[in-house]
């Protein structure tokens, strides 16, 4: 497995494609302070090994909580796509079943980068909306599919 070396990987680019907050009009009506959310994370890559480059887009749901089992009728939604140069990337495509995959150690690396950055983005899109700001929590990147 070949070493990760951070100053050959670079981000060309971060979109949001998609940043709802939706309500119900009951919500609306009697908006109430959310006990917590249901946060729902998964994500999906691509890459071009001729341009070394990754693209992953990383996909968060939220539903506000009145407690541990009953919605608020308040939602979000949030799509990010993140594109990445990698220099050495040849080195980290593992061939198994006729297909390539990237190796988990870049993998978890780049996921890393993704979600700890995705935190803040969402955290200020949703600082001014009714779910008061949500914080995306710790995981392991390695987890994320």
């Amino acid at each position: 497995m070949s070493t990760i070396h951070p100053e050959l990987i670079t981000i060309l680019s971060i979109k949001i494609f998609k940043s709802n907050i939706s309500t119900t009009d009951e919500y609306m009506n009697d908006p109430v302070k959310p006990a917590g959310a249901e946060i729902n994370v998964g994500q999906n890559t691509a890459f071009n090994l001729e341009k070394k480059n990754i693209r992953i887009r990383l996909i968060v749901k939220l539903e506000a909580k009145k407690n541990e089992t009953e919605s608020l009728g308040l939602t979000g939604e949030y799509v990010l796509e993140f594109h990445f140069h990698v220099d050495d990337l040849e080195q980290f495509i593992i061939e198994k079943y006729d297909k390539k995959y990237i190796d988990s150690k870049l993998g978890g690396t780049l996921n890393g980068i993704v979600y700890s950055t995705a935190r803040g983005i969402i955290y200020e899109r949703t600082a001014a909306t009714a779910f008061e700001g949500v914080v995306l929590p710790v995981i392991d990147p390695n987890l994320l599919h």
